[in-house]
């Protein structure tokens, strides 16, 4: 896990720098996060996945950290939603 974050921060972050602009996402994209967390205040997620993908679903869950955890019925109802479209 620890591992995963590091990455997350060097080198992954490198890699998406080096690919903006250049590179696209080309399936749908679910994008969801925890409402109740800082991500809101630190970024537009929808904006910001909105740069690599041109078709993105997404919104915040009112919850904490881990959303299958926290809201299971509604992250449930969000991915079963968004595979039924596909």
């Amino acid at each position: 896990m620890c591992e995963d974050y590091r990455t997350g921060e060097t080198v992954d972050q490198q890699l998406d720098e080096a690919d903006r602009g250049m590179k696209r996402i080309q399936c749908p994209v679910l994008a969801l996060w925890s409402k109740q967390g800082e991500l809101e205040k630190w970024y537009d997620v929808l904006a910001t996945w909105r740069d690599w993908a041109d078709d993105v679903r997404s919104r915040a869950i009112d919850c904490r950290h881990y959303l299958a955890e926290e809201a299971p019925d509604e992250t449930h109802s969000e991915l079963n939603a968004f595979f039924a479209d596909e």
